[in-house]
């Protein structure tokens, strides 16, 4: 009931903007677009759900307009994502080639919601970019996809010269390992045993997970601290034969 009666103060707030009758890319029309946008989060995303098609080329021309703000541009490219849903599809994969971060980030997260075949594809191509937080989001929508191809290009992925700053491993490793430590293969045994090895402790420690996985042993107990759990899985992997 509060969301039915809030939805309908905003429908008459925004009444305005949905009855326009100007010609689609007209002044008046994307200005009733930006008041959308400029709506609060919840709000212009319940509103858009329900009537944000009328928008929809709207949304579109704004995500892709050179001249708005970044911010802008980012929740126009949502917004035609939640109007349209799989319909948005050709749109969010044109954003993932655009030569603005934010856009190729914000196409992963629109797909992510509305085409997991396509997001991972997207995301194939997008997991090596230059941007880092990009790479982050291909991550994370690969991380729920357990085929050979996802998770051969993430191994090789990991140890990529873009993975490290000054020789520093940056997050994205452990955020690399993480996803296949969740459900790790037993041929894999040997690479994450090797990463027990890693300079980077949150690659160590999750490691540890996907061999805990594996093997169905745990070894120490919640008191012990990451390095000293390292240090037994350490131990306990030159006793076993199978890697």
């Amino acid at each position: 009931m509060k969301k039915y009666l809030l939805f309908c103060g905003l429908s008459l707030v925004t009444s305005s903007a949905f009855s326009a009758k100007t010609a689609p890319g007209s002044e008046n029309t994307l200005t009733s677009a930006i008041q959308v946008l400029n709506l609060p989060g919840e709000n212009r995303r319940m509103l858009v759900q329900v009537s944000g098609e009328r928008h929809y080329d709207q949304f579109v021309t704004l995500a892709f307009d050179e001249s708005r703000p970044m911010s802008l541009r980012w929740r126009a490219l949502m917004a035609a994502a939640d109007a349209r849903g799989k319909g948005a599809t050709s749109d969010l994969v044109r954003a993932s080639k655009s030569a603005h971060w934010y856009m190729r980030n914000a196409s992963l997260v629109g797909l992510k919601e509305i085409s997991s075949p396509e997001a991972e594809k997207v995301a194939l191509q997008l997991v090596g970019d230059k941007a880092l937080v990009v790479r982050s989001a291909a991550i994370e929508v690969l991380k729920d996809n357990a085929s050979t191809e996802v998770r051969e290009r993430l191994w090789q992925e990991l140890n990529k010269d873009y993975n490290f700053k000054k020789k520093q491993s940056l997050w994205v490793r452990h955020q690399i390992v993480q996803a296949l430590a969740a459900k790790p293969l037993d041929k894999e045994r040997v690479q994450f045993a090797t990463l027990l090895q890693d300079p980077d402790g949150l690659v160590q420690v999750s490691s540890i997970r996907g061999l805990e996985r594996l093997t169905g042993v745990k070894l120490g107990d919640d008191k012990l601290s990451s390095g000293q759990l390292v240090s037994q899985w350490r131990e306990y992997m030159k006793k076993e034969t199978f890697y």
